[in-house]
């Protein structure tokens, strides 16, 4: 039976992470028309003549773009701040800047013409997401039971929906010219929530291992999230953990790896092949970048992108009303809550593997019919948004939720922080690529530019169909092991 405490836990990382997440990437998508036009009077009002249709497409995928960027810096900010401050202090630092970071996104409004706030705005609140992003996945794996530490690392694309379809429902009324800036506020109140509950809970066993070597209150805390017994054998497990990955014979030249002892680093093994070239370190390397691919599969499956342009889809590439687009958008967002919550049932239950195969193969062909209707026009625009929407909603309950986590299941504990960190960047760093040149692409070749999305996606598909390991239900050494077997390795990690 979970405990209050990683219920609490999971709530108050969803709020900071996954629904903040939601809410930065979608926070733009109804008040588009409103904020273009915004910034294009705040540069007549300097310069005396309008901005041209060009450098206005530019500015706003940059506008979009201030996210993905800005969460890169706080991903590597992240691992310094959890080293330095602790799990805890860093989620309650971050969720801290929040606040202004929203305020001065709304500000810009009312201190027209400085449109400027909203980059400014934008950032600070991405950073912040950055921070809690790794956070979030590294405390959550370090302090959740195996047996339900899926469903507990799935309930975040459940809030990023919620935080999604917060600002898709302020944004149908507020999605004019005078109000738009109110869309910002309401995150406001969340993160208040947030911090409180973050008060309310224990510190990281890992991190009170690896800064005071407190054994008694690394116990005490992990005890407290399994909601059982100090004495009790899954603790004295995750406390065996917790140990090896910090390396108890300090005084050896050699560092110690999921308790197998490596001539080389975290660092060296992920990224210097030439020199990481024992059995063990090429395992941890192969899982690590599986890691990777599965989390850049899901930014070419076009569902983050689509889920923030979904106004612009339905109504400039669709030809819908700009009412009727925004109330398409708003319908797509509250049908993904529900859809949301099955990867939180099933994930331990169906396993990661198939949620990930089959919501790539369904992506391929949602992409595909998009393309068509939107290519034959008119008569075909309820298939474009037919399309759109199953592909929001299968990525949702299927990569979209497990990538969130699945890599974080492929490498050993005391790699975890840092491969977390790196993995991350990789992932964001495609979503830029992917986001700055997808709308003005659009705006000039439509249908095509989707494209971007399919070939990917198609390609994928295949990768992680031949190359993804299940992970359900089973401890990084059982997992590393498995793929050892399948590729004929000999390294085993104790158990």
């Amino acid at each position: 039976m979970p405990s209050l405490s990683i219920h609490i836990l999971s709530i108050a990382l969803c709020l900071s992470s996954g629904f903040q997440q939601g809410y930065i990437a979608s926070v733009l998508n109804q008040p588009y028309a409103q904020i273009e036009q915004f910034i294009n009077s705040s540069w007549i009002e300097r310069t005396g003549h309008p901005i041209s249709d060009s450098t206005l497409h530019l500015l706003w995928s940059l506008l979009n773009v201030c996210f993905p960027i800005a969460t890169i810096f706080g991903q590597f900010l992240a691992g310094w701040m959890c080293s330095q401050f602790g799990r805890k202090y860093t989620a309650l630092i971050a969720s801290f800047l929040y606040i202004p970071g929203a305020l001065l996104c709304a500000a810009a409004k009312w201190c027209f013409p400085a449109f400027e706030l909203l980059f400014v705005g934008r950032i600070i609140w991405s950073l912040a997401n950055g921070v809690n992003t790794v956070n979030a996945t590294v405390w959550i794996v370090e302090c959740a039971p195996p047996q339900i530490r899926g469903r507990m690392a799935a309930m975040q694309e459940f809030f990023m929906a919620l935080g999604s379809l917060l600002t898709q429902a302020v944004g149908v009324p507020f999605s004019t010219d005078e109000l738009w800036p109110y869309n910002f506020l309401p995150n406001c109140a969340v993160v208040v929530v947030s911090m409180v509950m973050f008060a309310w809970v224990a510190e990281s066993p890992q991190f009170i291992m690896e800064k005071y070597n407190d054994v008694d209150r690394a116990r005490k805390a992990l005890a407290q999230y399994h909601g059982v017994s100090e004495d009790d054998p899954s603790v004295e497990s995750e406390m065996r953990i917790c140990e090896q990955s910090i390396g108890k014979n300090k005084e050896k030249k050699k560092n110690t790896v999921g308790g197998i002892e490596t001539n080389h680093t975290g660092m060296e093994i992920m990224f210097m092949p030439w020199r990481a070239k024992d059995q063990t370190s090429r395992l941890i390397r192969y899982c690590a970048w599986v890691g990777v691919m599965v989390k850049i599969a899901y930014v070419f499956t076009g569902a983050r992108s689509l889920r923030g342009y979904s106004t612009f889809i339905l109504y400039t590439l669709s030809n819908f009303t700009y009412s009727q687009a925004t109330w398409l958008s708003f319908a797509t967002g509250l049908l993904r809550l529900p859809f949301t919550l099955v990867p939180v049932f099933l994930v331990d239950r169906l396993g990661r593997r198939p949620l990930i195969v089959v919501s790539m193969l369904v992506s391929f062909v949602s992409i595909l019919l998009m393309i068509v209707a939107i290519d034959i026009n008119g008569e075909w625009k309820y298939a474009t948004f037919i399309g759109l929407t199953v592909l929001l909603l299968i990525n949702t309950c299927g990569i979209g939720s497990v990538s969130r986590f699945y890599a974080a299941e492929l490498v050993p504990r005391n790699l975890l922080l840092s491969s977390v960190s790196t993995l991350t960047m990789f992932e964001a760093l495609t979503k830029i690529g992917v986001e700055f040149a997808f709308y003005p692409t659009a705006n000039v070749i439509g249908a095509q530019s989707l494209l971007l999305f399919l070939v990917p996606t198609g390609i994928f598909t295949v990768m992680c169909y031949l190359m993804c390991p299940e992970t359900s239900r089973m401890t990084v050494n059982e997992v590393l092991n498995n793929v050892a077997a399948k590729k004929k390795m000999d390294v085993v990690f104790p158990m």
